[in-house]
């Protein structure tokens, strides 16, 4: 620990002394009955109360039921870091639910952003290196008083401002940090912790994310998702070994649609549910099929990053994870260490440095730009003897789930729950998934000495094995009230109709394209809370579909056409994990029930 801390900690009664005076506005929140923004002045240096002041806002959210003391404070924080969002008063009450009218709901905004004392540099271009170097001499050394032990010191400010004796840490990926801080920092009126998507720490307290090699995180997500499905298990038994033939191939011979560097972004997204196909796709790239591959890599690819971030990403980011490299050494050796230990650890594999993009990598390039003076780690200290959940998704390649496990092993009264296929920031989801982990966090709330047992999972599709290009390739239905040759057609317009709406998946982290070409043919055009329409859509090369698709909570009907004539209305249960789906419809007036089998 620090030793500024220290002295700051062990002087209790001095401490509470030198605390902000509450401004006018922070006692009339304490008393409001409705959402309240309020703003404290706090010491830019913890450890030295006295000296510069700088202000942090914060939003009041009090109980419905003011008939009754709160069950307790939800302290809450989304992640990013960054500034307070005023729809967070609507999504805070809405994962409460029936709670919100017993518990109080503080989030503190992080100083350096929005309203708090926010950071500011000319010129600064994440692409250009040179301008993160200057917008941190910009920024100078206060830039190693705006990170996480800091804000865990201004957010208690603000708890003992309002009068809350009594918090219940809630957080979601960054904020899950903040929480870890806090708790190390100010246990006296810590309740409990509830942790999703949580970002673990090293023994010296640094969060470990600079050392994570995402692509190899991904493969292992692909290839345990892959031996659930039979399809996928019989097609593609290595994946890793399918992926470095990829890549060999684009290496070979380069794909101006499909840039080498851009396919990891497949790989670090596994628990998307698109995921299902990023195997098959990249099979049927080998088999010079690429419009699988292409039509993924579309979807998959992230809009471009904020040229110009908020300058405190970089001091949070930079100052609160550990990185292979000296903090203190230049920018030219900091480098070097950097790209020693990558190779020496084969940090980005299957890829070479050069090709690799994607969050992880970019800021542990781009820190080592960044010389952020520390005062101390983010985490300090013993884990507070409170009940503490942390939860993770099986397949989040940015938090994974060790570092849940990690993180609920250090806590004497820890917990870890990993969702089977899930990703990150679960618990916003407006989807079966994140109903089943907000009634997780209401009952934690309600009762955190109970132990949790929760069944929540975003297991719901099987991956899938190839891509056929011919009707005569597909799968063949089970059932016997069709020839042959109409189960086929059965099975093309099924598998069409299935590829269509398989973005819509609900626990998919990605919205899906309201509009993009078929597979090998035609159009296809999403309506949110509509129907999905095809014209003249082609999954596969000899079978042309066109009709409407329309979803309900259980059920997906479809009523479709076929060039040649047919007119079908298919019915079946979409997105679940099964190896066969039962589809009931009728084919030209004929009645049928066929279970196609996943391919």
């Amino acid at each position: 620990m620090n030793l500024a801390w220290k002295a700051l900690l062990a002087a209790g009664a001095t401490l509470t002394a030198l605390l902000p005076t509450p401004a006018a506005h922070t006692r009339s929140c304490a008393e409001a009955t409705t959402p309240c923004h309020g703003e404290l002045r706090v010491p830019l240096d913890w450890s030295n109360p006295g000296a510069e002041k700088i202000s942090v806002a914060y939003l009041w959210i009090p109980r419905g039921d003011r008939s009754r003391p709160p069950l307790t404070t939800a302290i809450a924080n989304g992640g990013g870091p960054g500034p307070l969002d005023p729809s967070y008063a609507g999504l805070a009450k809405t994962l409460l639910g029936p709670l919100s009218d017993r518990v109080d709901i503080l989030m503190v905004e992080p100083r350096g952003f929005g309203e708090s004392s926010p950071l500011s540099c000319r010129g600064l271009d994440i692409t250009r290196p040179n301008t993160i170097e200057a917008c941190a001499h910009q920024i100078g050394d206060r830039g190693g008083f705006f990170t996480s032990g800091q804000a865990a010191a201004d957010l208690d400010a603000v708890r003992a401002a309002l009068g809350v004796r009594d918090v219940t840490f809630v957080g979601s990926s960054y904020g899950t940090l903040l929480g870890q801080a806090y708790a190390t920092r100010f246990p006296k009126h810590l309740r409990a912790m509830f942790l999703e998507s949580v970002i673990g720490t090293g023994e010296d307290g640094y969060a470990e994310q600079g050392f994570r090699n995402q692509q190899k995180l991904g493969l292992k997500a692909l290839r345990n998702a892959c031996r659930r499905s039979p399809a996928c298990a019989r097609h593609n038994p290595d994946p890793a070994a399918l992926w470095d033939e990829l890549l060999k191939r684009l290496r070979a011979q380069p794909d101006p649609k499909l840039p080498i560097g851009q396919t990891g972004h497949l790989l670090t997204a596994a628990a998307n549910p698109d995921a299902r196909s990023t195997l098959a796709a990249a099979n049927a790239y080998l088999k010079d099929d690429p419009a699988p591959l292409r039509r993924l890599m579309n979807r998959a690819t992230p809009p471009p990053p904020d040229r110009s971030p908020a300058p405190a990403l970089f001091t949070y980011y930079c100052g609160d994870t550990g990185f292979p490299f000296d903090r203190d050494a230049p920018t030219a050796e900091r480098l070097r260490q950097l790209n020693a230990y990558a190779r020496r650890h084969h940090l980005y594999a299957p890829y070479r440095p050069s090709e690799v993009t994607g969050p992880v990598a970019d800021w542990t390039r781009q820190c080592a730009h960044w010389p952020t003076p520390r005062q101390s780690p983010p985490v300090t200290g013993n884990r507070p003897n409170v009940p503490v959940l942390a939860i993770s998704g099986q397949f989040d390649s940015d938090t994974s789930p060790l570092d849940a496990t990690s993180v609920a092993a250090r806590h004497p009264r820890g917990h870890a729950y990993t969702v089977p296929f899930g990703g990150h920031g679960q618990l916003f989801g407006s989807n079966p998934l994140g109903a089943c982990l907000q009634g997780v966090l209401r009952s934690f709330i309600a009762d955190p000495t109970t132990p949790a047992h929760p069944d929540c999972t975003a297991e719901n599709y099987r991956l899938l094995g190839d891509f056929p290009t011919q009707a005569r390739e597909l799968a063949m239905p089970y059932g016997h009230e069709l020839s042959d040759r109409r189960r086929r057609t059965v099975a093309a317009a099924f598998a069409t109709a299935a590829d269509a709406i398989a973005p819509l998946n609900p626990t998919s982290l990605t919205p899906a394209p309201q509009t993009e070409p078929g597979l090998r043919g035609g159009r296809i055009l999403r309506t949110e809370g509509g129907p999905t329409t095809l014209h003249q859509v082609r999954y596969v090369k000899d079978v042309q579909v066109s009709g409407t698709i329309r979803l309900n909570p259980k059920t997906a009907t479809a009523a479709l056409t076929t060039a040649s004539g047919n007119r079908l209305s298919l019915s079946w249960r979409p997105f679940r994990a099964e190896n066969q789906t039962e589809v009931h419809g009728e084919l030209d007036n004929e009645p049928f029930t066929v279970r196609i089998p996943t391919r």
